[in-house]
């Protein structure tokens, strides 16, 4: 029942918002202070384990499929089944395209919140082979 509300809930906000980026870093922000019960310190590695793992879990009912890092401070997420972009249906492909721009977006600035609300600042980017996602985080030292 949580994920479905919180389904609709990202909906709604991605299709009113007019910068998903924001929006979603907002978001992540508040959920890792939601969360987060012990701080974590700022070692990069064990930060990302813990989207990986917590924050992940939190939001989508699963862990991260694939954490892959170049010991450079490049990270990428790999998500095989990513449920925000599972469960977008529109019969018009430029609309739908649109939409899952949106909230790629939106999925970005979640993580740069909750990456911030952690102590650490990084660029994050998407690509997406529906509904294989790949978030790419590039954190700024």
């Amino acid at each position: 029942m949580a994920e479905c509300v919180l389904s609709l809930i990202v909906a709604e906000t991605v299709q009113r918002s007019t910068n998903q980026e924001k929006q979603g870093y907002d978001t992540g922000y508040r959920f890792v202070e939601q969360m987060s019960e012990r701080r974590l310190g700022t070692d990069p590695l064990e930060v990302m384990k813990f989207l990986c793992k917590e924050l992940w879990f939190g939001m989508f009912g699963k862990q991260v499929d694939k954490l892959q890092t170049n010991h450079r401070g490049v990270f990428v997420l790999k998500d095989f089944q990513f449920r925000w972009l599972s469960r977008v249906s529109c019969a018009d492909l430029e609309a739908k395209a649109a939409y899952e721009e949106k909230l790629l977006r939106y999925a970005c600035g979640v993580l740069r919140g909750a990456l911030a609300n952690l102590g650490l600042e990084a660029a994050v980017t998407a690509n997406a082979q529906a509904p294989a996602c790949s978030f790419s985080v590039q954190l700024k030292t």
